[in-house]
């Protein structure tokens, strides 16, 4: 018996050794073929469209740099709060091109083929529409993207705006913007979608019918209701470049990432 537990003792410092070896062989081949790898996200559960994304939906892990997806991210934090528009699954690499940043306000976007109004609309905003004939539509001239002052027209003292810069989403029907965008232009509408406030869409329903619209100058209506940002600054109080934050970092397939990885870790 005693021989027994000699021989298994023997045995299992051998495998010892062996696997020892084994698994530094393993890292000497690794080191010599000097495969690159880099940080790439992946979800750790499934995210449905229209999923609003926070970091500890995701995971950072390390791949080779030749199976990394083209457009894959990168970082999680600087994907926080955007929008899923195409479904991604458990374990996939997220690409940019399945998420939009909706601080953006992006009026060109679509999902799927899909346009929704909601993605546009900034904080604290809401479409609200007006039903206008030939005179406040301004003889059919208005265009999604312009800025209008409405004016309330019931008797009272100088005639001064109640609302200034409003902003057009949309002239027509969800119809007519479906037949604009496959080249059939709309020369005839009578509804006018802005974005508005919850305080300027009681302003505008205390007026009623009793309203006129005034085309403003795109270049001062545009400059008019652009909010200035605050720059965003870093650890040590340095000011990040605006473009850095635009567009969530991707390594495209080349070479390797050295942004470093969030803290968040994968759901169990």
């Amino acid at each position: 018996m005693r021989k027994i537990y000699l021989f298994a003792v023997i045995f299992a410092l051998l495998a010892g050794v062996a696997t020892y070896f084994f698994v530094n062989s393993l890292q000497h081949n690794s080191a010599v073929t000097g495969v690159q790898e880099a940080d790439v996200v992946i979800a750790v559960k499934d995210l449905e469209k229209d999923t609003i994304v926070t970091p500890d939906m995701f995971q950072v892990i390390k791949l080779p740099v030749s199976s990394i997806t083209y457009g894959t991210i990168v970082s999680a934090q600087e994907i926080n709060g955007y929008l899923v528009t195409e479904t991604i699954r458990k374990g996939e690499q997220v690409l940019a091109s399945k998420l939009t940043d909706l601080r953006e306000g992006d009026t060109g976007l679509e999902s799927n083929g899909e346009y929704r109004l909601s993605y546009h609309l900034g904080d604290g905003k809401y479409a609200y529409t007006i039903s206008v004939g030939e005179a406040n539509s301004i003889a059919l001239f208005l265009r999604s993207g312009d800025y209008i002052n409405i004016y309330d027209t019931r008797p009272g003292d100088a005639k001064t705006p109640i609302l200034k810069n409003v902003s057009v989403l949309e002239v027509g029907t969800y119809s007519d913007h479906k037949m604009a965008k496959s080249g059939v232009e709309t020369t005839t509408y009578a509804l006018i979608t802005m974005s508005l406030t919850e305080r300027e869409i009681q302003t505008l329903m205390d007026a009623g019918e009793n309203i006129r619209v005034a085309l403003v100058p795109y270049a001062e209506g545009a400059s008019l209701t652009t909010v200035p940002t605050v720059p965003a600054t870093d650890a040590d109080g340095n000011v990040i470049p605006a473009d850095s934050l635009k567009e969530p970092q991707t390594n495209y397939g080349m070479g390797e990432i050295t942004t470093a990885p969030p803290t968040t870790e994968a759901a169990s």
